[in-house]
């Protein structure tokens, strides 16, 4: 069906001995985020850039997804478990601390969107309000160190250090008041509110530490746009009341995604799939949708309404397609249904591919897109990124340097022609239906005219970074990433694209890197990291002779 299963780890599979790794996990994602956003405060109080504004809203569906993820948590942890135990206080405890670093993220929102104007200007006490914000990033990192232990002391800490901001944003309003009349009544209207939402975000910091005590000492989602919903009832000929609604994905763009199904009529299943979020990102996959149904309209789910919620966000109901995901066919190891599915994936694709195909030729740059996404892999898993290193006389250069090297050769290395292209070709975006034996392509609102070889890289990586670690069903899943490999050969032979290997092994590096960062089991992900490495620098070393005649190391990148 038209959902995305994202499936929480049961990680402590005896009820007697319950884990709290998975909220864990959860909690540091979003430490990360908190983090993200305090750095856009500060560049906000350098530049005052009208720019940031669109930027750090569009980091509030993701902040949102994870809230969502430790609503879903918390209650599979509290299952058929008794109140008054310590277990049940501390999983109270963590959903609190995660409900605080919510709001730290939609305090530090506020401080940008009080202070843009439409021109920018300069903030009276500019340089002593980056200054706090630093202060204030200094503190969450102490409850980076101390979420998985120590919690009541890190809470103690963070409360102590909360009185010193205090004290420090109230030296930071005298000096902004001094300035008042160097400043036009806007310009003192917008600076006043973003301080007070600057001083809401070091309070906010206290409910941080209360919540981490209570982590230590013990103490589902659902739509809320009605009017929305009662459209989308409307458009089925329901009256609402008649339907259900649940949620079916908790997605990394925070739109959120719902089924509608009668609510007596069993048998009827589900009805069509509504989904809400950013409003662009909306208006880009229904045309995306479009684009592809203009090729084929079997290829993707027709868009039955379209509303727009706010200047920001959108609603969309979508005709619902049977079927399941190439995620779930292959983590439920059904080697028939992935065979006869990657079977008619590739008929589907070389259709499409030979049917959009134009003689423009383009360049993917996958070591640009893997500079301006590295930062997040890195902010996950530091100990990946080290500096240049010398043993013995050799040389091991670091990963920077590395993707610059490639970077300069990757120029050369241009597809000879232009496709049409999904943009996020992962295995939860690929629906096969087994009764129609065919292929549905959602989430198209990154479909565009490129380079293929992305989303066979980007559906390989996706094959690979699946959370089964071993054993029959690992087996099947390498095998079939390397069918995809074979399928993409063929039809560059037959295209006559000499630089395939090259460009699919840069974007396999690409992938494999930025991938790292939805992963937090670091067995996982430093493999996933160490294979980016070896392409990268068997693609460093390469002459421009050695590019006609290079083929990709797949028996290196897919053994385990």
């Amino acid at each position: 069906m038209y959902s995305k299963r994202h499936s929480i780890d049961v990680k402590d599979d005896m009820p007697s001995a319950p884990s709290l790794s998975t909220l864990q996990e959860h909690v540091y994602f979003l430490l990360n985020e908190v983090e993200t956003h305090c750095h856009l405060v500060e560049l906000f109080f350098k530049s005052n850039s009208t720019e940031l504004l669109p930027r750090i809203r569009g980091r509030r569906g993701y902040v949102q997804t994870l809230r969502e993820k430790v609503d879903i948590e918390t209650a599979r942890l509290l299952d058929n478990r008794k109140s008054r135990t310590k277990f049940h206080a501390q999983v109270r405890g963590m959903h609190s601390l995660v409900i605080a670093l919510e709001m730290l993220t939609q305090h530090c929102f506020d401080c940008i969107r009080e202070g843009t104007l439409e021109a920018p200007y300069e903030h009276p006490a500019s340089q002593d309000c980056r200054k706090l914000i630093k202060r204030i990033a200094r503190a969450l990192n102490l409850v980076k160190v101390g979420v998985g232990e120590n919690r009541r002391r890190t809470g103690i800490k963070l409360g102590r250090r909360t009185h010193k901001l205090l004290s420090q944003y109230n030296d930071l309003q005298t000096l902004t008041l001094q300035a008042k009349l160097t400043l036009s009544d806007e310009e003192l209207r917008a600076t006043i509110l973003s301080n007070l939402s600057l001083k809401r975000l070091i309070e906010q910091l206290s409910v941080v530490a209360e919540a981490l005590i209570k982590a230590d000492l013990g103490q589902v989602a659902t739509l809320q746009n009605y009017s929305h919903l009662l459209d989308s009832a409307a458009n089925l000929n329901y009256d609402l009341r008649d339907l259900k609604v649940r949620r079916l994905a908790l997605t990394r763009s925070g739109s959120a995604i719902a089924a509608i199904s009668h609510k007596n009529e069993s048998g009827k299943g589900i009805l069509a799939v509504y989904k809400e979020g950013d409003r662009a990102k909306i208006e880009e996959e229904v045309a995306g949708v479009n684009h592809w149904r203009d090729i084929d309209p079997r290829l993707a789910p027709s868009v039955l309404s379209q509303t727009g919620m706010t200047d920001e966000q959108s609603s969309l109901l979508i005709e619902h397609i049977p079927g399941k995901t190439l995620e779930a066919l292959l983590l439920e190891g059904d080697q028939d249904g992935v065979k006869t599915a990657l079977k008619m994936l590739f008929k589907t694709l070389n259709q499409t591919w030979k049917t959009t195909l134009t003689e423009e030729s383009c360049t993917a740059n996958f070591m640009q897109q893997l500079q301006k996404r590295i930062g997040d892999s890195r902010k996950v898993h530091p100990e990946f990124f080290k500096d240049e290193e010398r043993i013995c006389g050799y040389v091991s250069p670091s990963f920077d340097s590395l993707i610059r090297t490639v970077s300069k050769q990757e120029a050369q290395w241009r597809a000879p022609f232009s496709v049409l292209m999904h943009g996020d070709f992962n295995v939860d975006n690929l629906i096969y239906d087994d009764i129609e034996k065919r292929v549905y392509f959602i989430d198209l609102h990154r479909a565009s005219y490129f380079d293929y070889v992305q989303d066979l890289s980007v559906l390989m990586v996706s094959i690979y970074r699946l959370q089964v670690l071993s054993g029959v069903t690992r087996q099947k899943m390498m095998e079939s990433a390397k069918e995809i490999y074979q399928f993409g050969r063929r039809f560059a032979k037959r295209q006559q694209d000499t630089t395939f290997e090259v460009r699919l092994a840069a974007g396999l590096a690409r992938s494999f890197a930025t991938s790292t960062r939805f992963i937090f089991d670091k067995k996982l992900a430093s493999r996933m990291h160490l294979r980016a490495r070896y392409l990268l620098e068997r693609l460093a070393k390469l002459s421009p002779e050695d590019t006609q005649t290079f083929t990709l190391p797949l028996k290196d990148l897919y053994v385990e």
